[in-house]
């Protein structure tokens, strides 16, 4: 028996693979909702009891970055623009190293409760919400296209609907984040990355066989010239080159990694900074893994479909589906191998909307609500975060649905939304932490310059799109097709520029804005980094104009020094501090004091433009000890 599209069929095995997998999942938070069912508090909710192994939450890490848009959508990158994109793969080493440096020991010596409670202690607490707002709003456009893709490959291979399967995948991840909280979080995500790392693994190696080897799939690559790995053109209006997608890939993983709420929430799932630094680590290998087993998975898809574009010819029905239609046509004769596959693509959503879900309801707890009603009961704050957990994947399943109606638009505008956010706030908590001369104006104009900017450039890129000679898309063929439908009105929106369309684009030219063929056109790759750059220039400008704060007034728990670790000459060390008193311990290997934070964090109530702790002498001794 085998539920049957077109040639390919999706056996009972698959189903059950499928099925199984998903049933995992829900069993994970059951084990935990009831293991836990004595430890009724938000801490081990939301923070796992603070004594998370850092190994799990590591691969929880690397499988929160890596969702269904890597496991689905990063080969159709490959497939279409070439090996160019393995670059994207190295982008998660240098982020980790600057959060292991600089932004855990921040997390654990004020043992934040969400990452965005700095911006209270460091600005005021408006300059809180209007970040933990807009990165709520993001993260829901981010999860809604992460529940859309595997629905659209599964619909690709199987009779079921997209309806239903966005329906299934939102209704699991609640489920067990409800019930389980962040260990079922860190334990589900655990089990799928070996699922995700197995399925992908094996798609790949199939694929490469089939084709007939390593030679065989270079060749078609050269062939179809997408041997392209070093093209390091400098032109940043070229969509896709080996800068844009490396540069733009640190940017990204630096903000997940280190002022990204679900990172920072498993970080402070660990009992002390140095297994938090193991965890952030652990991570790095698997995210690589992942992302290269993805490009050359998408590599050898073009060389199987050589000649015969997929859907050119009418096969497929988006370009997102490809990887699902492949792993079914190589494995029509093993079944079980579509089921695993499609099953890893589903465990990278579970991941990513599971941890988004479980992030949102602690910033919405923790954000704006405790802020007003501070004496809230434990038993009221867990039912308030699993309640919320309810409506935020009731607000994922809209979101994904809106993406099946609107799907090139809101994907635009989601990774648009993402660039436009995240750049701007890596620079806003960079101003805070490294620079104490940035004052709340300089602050705020900062990040409300670069993400009005950023979000501008990136919708005038939407609106009035990108020059055909700059997205880097290459060649496909159908040489070799045996029926080709649809063929003339797909290929007229969809084969590359070449010369001939050059005198089209110089007529076209007059009715485009000025701007359509210079700033409208950067690549999307760079706009964490535009935003990030006019944050940091914009922020550093309007403090010096409106007066910065004096550094000696500054408090040094919130500050942390570019280079001070004692293998620097003193003066060094000292001119780095620019001038903020040494009062914070160099070593970190617990967290301060309860009463200490308490009392930080009383003192910021009372008055949030002065944040100077007048400690006793007891409490300095324990901070020094």
């Amino acid at each position: 028996m085998s539920l049957t599209i077109g040639s390919h069929g999706f056996h009972t095995i698959d189903l059950i693979i499928f099925i199984g997998m998903l049933v995992m999942a829900a069993l994970v938070g059951i084990y935990y909702a009831y293991k836990d069912r004595g430890r009724k508090s938000i801490e081990n909710y939301n923070y796992g009891g603070r004594d998370v192994s850092p190994v799990p939450l590591g691969l929880s890490i690397a499988v929160t970055y890596i969702s269904a848009m890597t496991v689905i959508g990063f080969p159709t990158e490959s497939y279409l623009y070439g090996l160019v994109s393995l670059w994207f793969a190295f982008g998660p080493v240098i982020p980790n190293i600057i959060c292991c440096l600089y932004y855990i020991p921040l997390f654990f010596r004020l043992q934040l409760r969400t990452v965005y409670e700095y911006l209270e202690y460091r600005f005021n607490s408006k300059v809180r919400k209007v970040v933990s707002f807009l990165c709520i709003v993001k993260l829901l456009f981010y999860m809604g296209i992460a529940v859309y893709l595997p629905a659209l490959a599964l619909n690709a291979v199987t009779p079921l609907s997209l309806q239903w399967t966005i329906m299934l995948t939102s209704g699991i991840c609640t489920f067990y984040t409800t019930l389980g909280g962040m260990k079922a979080v860190v334990w589900t995500d655990t089990l799928q990355s070996l699922i995700m790392l197995f399925g992908g693994f094996a798609a790949m190696v199939k694929a490469i066989m089939v084709v007939g080897g390593l030679d065989e799939m270079t060749s078609a690559l050269d062939r179809g010239h997408r041997l392209n790995a070093w093209k390091f053109d400098l032109d940043p209006t070229l969509q896709r080159t080996a800068w844009s997608y490396f540069i733009g890939s640190t940017f990204v993983f630096n903000c997940a990694a280190c002022v990204g709420q679900p990172s920072a929430q498993r970080f402070l799932s660990c009992k002390s900074v140095k297994q938090a630094r193991i965890a952030a680590l652990v991570s790095v290998l698997p995210t690589m893994i992942f992302l290269i087993v993805a490009t050359i998975s998408g590599c050898a898809a073009y060389a199987y479909f050589e000649n015969c574009d997929p859907r050119s010819s009418g096969k497929i029905t988006k370009n997102d589906q490809l990887m699902a239609y492949l792993v079914s046509d190589v494995f029509r004769d093993v079944p079980g191998m579509t089921g695993l596959f499609i099953s890893a693509a589903f465990s990278g959503t579970l991941s990513t909307v599971s941890s988004g879900i479980n992030s949102i309801g602690s910033l919405l707890l923790e954000d704006f609500l405790l802020p007003y009603k501070p004496q809230m009961k434990e038993v009221t704050k867990l039912t308030t975060s699993k309640v919320s957990a309810i409506m935020f994947g009731c607000l994922v399943l809209c979101m994904a649905f809106l993406t099946e109606k609107m799907n090139g638009t809101v994907m635009s505008i989601a990774t648009s939304l993402d660039g436009s956010i995240s750049g701007p706030l890596l620079g806003l908590f960079t101003l805070g932490i490294f620079f104490p001369w940035t004052n709340t104006i300089g602050g705020i104009t900062g990040f409300l310059v670069g993400t009005t900017i950023t979000a501008w450039i990136a919708l005038s890129a939407i609106m009035y799109g990108r020059p055909p000679d700059k997205t880097g898309l290459l060649t496909v063929s159908i040489a070799n097709c045996s029926h080709q439908t649809n063929l003339t009105t797909y290929l007229s929106t969809q084969q590359p520029f070449t010369v001939a369309d050059a005198t089209t684009i110089e007529q076209e030219s007059s009715l485009k804005p000025a701007l359509y063929y210079s700033l409208w056109s950067i690549s999307l790759y760079y706009h964490n980094a535009l935003g990030f750059g006019l944050t940091l220039v914009v922020g550093l400008l309007m403090s010096f104009l409106s007066g910065p704060k004096k550094p000696s007034e500054s408090d040094s728990r919130l500050f942390q020094p570019f280079l001070d670790h004692p293998c620097f000459p003193q003066k060094i060390r000292t001119f780095f501090r620019f001038g903020v008193p040494n009062t914070t311990p160099t070593r970190y290997a617990d967290v301060e004091p309860p009463e200490t934070i308490q009392l930080l964090r009383h003192q910021v109530k009372s008055k949030k433009e002065d944040l100077y702790i007048s400690a006793t002498s007891n409490s300095s001794d324990a901070l020094t000890s």
